[in-house]
């Protein structure tokens, strides 16, 4: 291209030179002929000088005398005298020499430049660069060929020709430029991908199917390169995914071997699920044991891998069917379980009818909100066994389904009721601005707390206004916590102490935690923690922190306390009275033998009863009856028996007595 430009600009310099030359012989032309015929118009008389001689008149040189061989041949004088030639007649002789341009001639000049710019301006508009800029250096080849003018707009034309053809070359070198940018871009990208499929088939990662088939698609969509690099990494592509692809087909092999290996794996689990049900039919079952087991087999199962896709359903079937007997058998057979499940059925039974009812209500902004609700409940409800489960969830979602059909149809309706939400809501901004600038800081935050509350209550208001009044609802909040917070500076020094004290109360708490009688140290717990509320703020930094480390020191006293079971309630009485926690246990140990003694008593005088009436039952005879007699050796040592648990209650009564006076002194001392 530049070298087609230097010629043109040559072709014009040579085009120039050419037309001052045929000027310069012309003028000279035309200055010989108008010599002559002045020449030959003049008198052969001698011209008088005129008496002033103007300035610019050339003087007559003297013809040469002797002139020397190869010198201007003679000149033969026409008459006896030269004529005298003064400056004025040369000066009107030059004056006439430039030819006066036609009217017409130009009109023709501007009609040629005219069409060249019309002509350029169509080609300038067009991507075929290379074609454009070879039909632009005809047309400015054309231009220098061209009829000259020396009129203003044939100038202006041949300009807005050369500015429109800049133009262009300008434009044409921003595209080539734009578009071996984008080769480099295509060619960094191209590396990268190359880059991330050499990755993956260095680190044999055969499974990344998906990946490698994103990386082909980019690959390919990526077209201008710059010269001479295209080959090179097509062919080092070409090797990489031939590599892959010859392992994607091991892998696929394995794949389908792994499948069958499933298959059988979870075929095992179920035969093992179907011994665990038939085991629930069994005299006394475990049923949390076999419920555990049968959990265990269904999460084995679930992590077990694909299987082959034409006995994948059939399993799922077989499945979910071993699953709703053995909760079928299950519900039969045990109690516990039963009551469980109709927990649950009842739960959802009675969310299905609010979920029914909820097309009944005016307020469809409530309505709405209370949906979410009951999905939320539905969720935490439990679980029922498969089968009830899709028929309940059938139900609900018929009702939920209804209720949005509805809501849908009732549209104008439920904007109306949002918009009323939102008057109210706007109500409560209207309260918090008047409260966030009040002084007392205890009152506002009652007030904000109420107003925070009530809030919550109002249903939903429409979406787009949502966000911008809940903005100003928490700006409001948020100007009065800030000055309740800057006014609380003042005590921060009071903070401070406060904090202390809390911090001696916390150590005292983690004393009573390691503490050896459980039931006391709750009692002491219970003061301490009456003195660590009476205790003011603390600072805000602190608050999350100390509120923490109490509750975790409490937690542990009252677990310890919890431990004690059954013997909890003993403990307690016993600790009111005073007793040291070594002998509340000996105590608690005789109480709970004296308890079984008298169990045991009692048991023993309902036998007696039972086998006194059973001796009535015999007529008197001089002949014995042994069955009679053993009925009276029973009752003689059910006598005994009562007799010698009798004499041990009496001694453990004794022996609490006074454990509970040794106590007692020992708390004194």
């Amino acid at each position: 291209m530049e070298n087609l430009e230097q010629q043109n600009a040559n072709s014009e310099k040579e085009t120039d030179k050419e037309e001052l030359e045929n000027n310069v012989e012309e003028t000279t032309s035309e200055e010989e002929t108008s010599v002559d015929n002045e020449e030959q118009s003049s008198p052969k008389e001698e011209v008088a000088e005129p008496k002033e001689k103007p300035e610019n008149t050339a003087e007559e040189e003297p013809p040469a005398e002797n002139s020397e061989a190869g010198d201007e041949p003679e000149k033969s004088d026409e008459s006896d005298s030269e004529v005298e030639v003064t400056g004025e007649e040369k000066e009107e002789s030059e004056e006439e020499v430039p030819e006066v341009e036609s009217e017409e001639s130009s009109k023709d000049a501007e009609s040629f430049y005219t069409e060249i710019v019309e002509r350029a301006k169509e080609l300038v508009v067009q991507t075929d660069w290379a074609f454009v800029t070879t039909e632009l250096a005809n047309l400015a080849q054309n231009v220098a060929e061209g009829p000259e003018s020396t009129s203003d707009k044939a100038k202006q034309l041949i300009e807005e020709f050369q500015k429109l053809r800049d133009d262009f070359e300008q434009k044409k070198k921003e595209h080539y430029e734009e578009l071996n940018r984008k080769k480099e871009e295509n060619l960094a990208r191209k590396k990268e991908l190359l880059k991330s499929l050499s990755d993956i088939v260095n680190e044999e990662n055969w499974t990344a199917t998906k990946e490698v088939g994103k990386i082909k698609g980019q690959w390919e969509n990526i077209k201008l390169l710059p010269q001479g690099e295209a080959e090179a990494l097509d062919k080092r592509f070409k090797e990489l995914m031939d590599e892959f692809e010859d392992h994607k087909v091991d892998r696929l092999v394995k794949k389908l071997q792994k499948e069958e290996e499933n298959l059988e794996l979870k075929l095992l689990l179920l035969d093992k699920m179907d011994a665990l049900t038939q085991k629930l039919n069994e005299n006394t079952p475990d049923f949390e044991e076999l419920e555990d087991q049968f959990n265990k087999l269904i999460s084995q199962w679930r992590k077990v891998g694909r299987v082959p896709s034409e006995k994948n359903q059939p399993l799922w079937d077989r499945f979910n069917a071993v699953q709703d007997t053995f909760n079928e058998v299950r519900f039969k057979v045990d109690k516990e379980f039963r009551e469980q499940i109709e927990k649950a059925l009842s739960k959802k039974k009675k969310l299905v009818k609010e979920a029914e009812a909820l097309v009944d209500q005016e307020n469809i902004a409530k309505a709405a909100r209370k949906v979410n609700k009951l999905h939320k409940a539905w969720k935490n409800a439990g679980n029922l066994p498969q089968k009830d489960e899709n028929e309940m969830w059938d139900l609900f979602k018929a009702a939920t389904d209804k209720f949005n059909e509805m809501k849908s149809d009732n549209i104008d309706k439920l904007r109306k009721q949002e918009e009323a939400n939102l008057d109210k809501k706007y109500d409560l901004i209207k309260e918090a601005e008047e409260i966030k600038d009040t002084d007392d800081f205890d009152a506002g935050h009652q007030k904000m707390q109420s107003l925070m509350s009530r809030w919550k209550k109002i249903g939903p208001v429409p979406r787009k206004q949502s966000s911008k009044i809940w903005k100003k609802f928490k700006g409001a909040m948020d100007v009065f916590y800030d000055r309740r917070r800057e006014a609380f500076k003042g005590e921060r020094k009071d903070q401070k102490e406060n904090l202390e004290k809390k911090q001696e109360i916390l150590e005292k708490l983690k004393e009573l935690g390691k503490h050896d009688d459980p039931a006391l140290a709750v009692q002491e717990a219970k003061k301490l923690q009456q003195a660590f509320k009476d205790i003011g703020y603390v600072p805000i930094k602190m608050k999350n922190k100390i509120w923490k480390q109490y509750r975790e020191a409490c937690d542990v006293i009252y677990d310890r306390y919890r431990a004690l079971g059954s013997d909890l309630g003993m403990e307690k009485k016993l600790a009111n009275q005073g007793i040291d926690p070594d002998t509340r246990k000996d105590i608690i140990k005789l109480q709970k033998e004296r308890d079984k003694l008298k169990k045991e008593v009692s048991k023993l005088e309902s036998e007696m009863i039972q086998y006194q009436e059973a001796k009535t039952y015999f007529k008197p005879t001089n002949r014995g009856n042994a069955l009679k007699d053993e009925l009276q050796e029973k009752i003689d040592k059910a006598e005994n028996s009562i007799v010698e648990k009798e004499e041990r209650l009496k001694e453990i009564n004794k022996e609490i007595d006074q454990l509970k006076r040794t106590g007692d002194s020992d708390e004194e001392e």
